[in-house]
């Protein structure tokens, strides 16, 4: 069971910190923490005029003002492209999955950053790492990785220095992708794309959440297919999960995408909160609310989306171009 996995885990790092006192980190970089006022991350190229530039980690406060730039990595010698972040419970650290701008397609690896020390350290160099997670008890995180010698997805364990990792899935024939912790640290959920070809929501271990509409038309370039469900995320008290469902494949390429919201029963029928002609990404769900970039491809313009549980409430925080690929918002730890 993953709640007894964690314990030892927790037990394990902690005696792996009582022996081994030196920095895991390894390398300077140009970082800082987010203000005091800061209650949510994402990443974009917006901190400069060229367009497609290099994703660096942006912040910004309750109401979309205050834009705060905490990395310049895309500027550096050996520049980068954020795909994604996820803060530890002390705002200051965070694993955050990188390309570079040279990169294949699909190239990432994840990184461990102390933003407020400015330092870093790559924690598995030789993997393709798709979407991480820190445990809101910051004693470990959940990636889904390219598994060796395969093309297939598999969810992984490891302590936020890349120890004790374990791989929890170990499918041959499925894909699992796309982790989200529960706010206790006992469970998680996830994307799970089987022999049907249709990606839907799971509970670990195997509980599904969803059941998916037939399969339609796939989306070049990506693993999903009309009827999709994608990129679940839970409730601040567990119980329910916010997700993504693939409705078409138009849109210049990235697909239309509403948000749903469904009790973590594998029972309750889905609700849509956000629906339309739009890209929506990856959503984060808060006590503010649920987080999402929505994208018109047709009008190049992407905004950053609050909207509550129920849909009400629609507030855009932020509007960029959508060449500057915004995306991935998190809330920040006792936002």
């Amino acid at each position: 069971m993953l709640r007894r996995l964690l314990v030892v885990a927790s037990i394990a790092l902690a005696a792996a910190c009582g022996n081994d006192p030196a920095n895991p980190f390894d390398r300077f970089v140009t970082s800082r923490p987010p203000s005091a006022d800061a209650v949510l991350l994402f990443v974009s190229g917006s901190w400069t005029d060229v367009p497609g530039a290099p994703r660096e980690l942006l912040a910004l406060n309750a109401d979309g003002s205050k834009l705060e730039q905490l990395t310049a990595c895309g500027q550096s010698a050996q520049p980068c492209d954020f795909i994604q972040a996820a803060p530890s419970p002390d705002r200051n650290r965070l694993v955050a999955v990188r390309t570079t701008p040279d990169a294949a397609a699909g190239a990432s690896a994840l990184y461990f950053m102390d933003l407020s020390r400015a330092v870093e350290t790559i924690i598995f160099p030789n993997r393709k790492v798709l979407r991480a997670d820190y445990s809101p008890d910051s004693t470990f995180v959940i990636f889904s990785a390219v598994a060796p010698q395969t093309s297939q997805e598999d969810l992984y364990y490891s302590q936020p220095n890349g120890k004790a990792e374990q791989n929890l899935t170990d499918s041959i024939t499925v894909s699992e992708r796309n982790p989200r912790i529960d706010p206790f640290a006992r469970t998680v959920v996830f994307e799970r794309n089987d022999e049907s070809g249709v990606s839907r929501i799971y509970l670990y271990t195997s509980t599904p959440l969803t059941s998916g509409p037939a399969t339609g038309p796939a989306l070049p370039g990506t693993p999903y297919a009309v009827g999709a469900d994608a990129d679940p995320v839970f409730s601040p008290n567990g119980q329910s999960v916010a997700f993504t469902r693939l409705t078409g494949t138009g849109n210049g390429g990235l697909g239309t995408w509403d948000l749903l919201t469904s009790k973590a029963d594998g029972v309750s029928k889905p609700v849509v909160i956000a629906t339309g002609p739009l890209y929506r990404g990856a959503p984060d769900w808060g006590s503010r609310g649920i987080l999402f970039v929505e994208t018109d491809a047709a009008a190049s313009r992407s905004q950053l989306v609050l909207v509550q549980p129920d849909g009400s409430g629609r507030t855009v925080l932020r509007t960029e171009d959508a060449r500057s690929r915004m995306g991935s918002p998190r809330w920040l730890p006792g936002s």
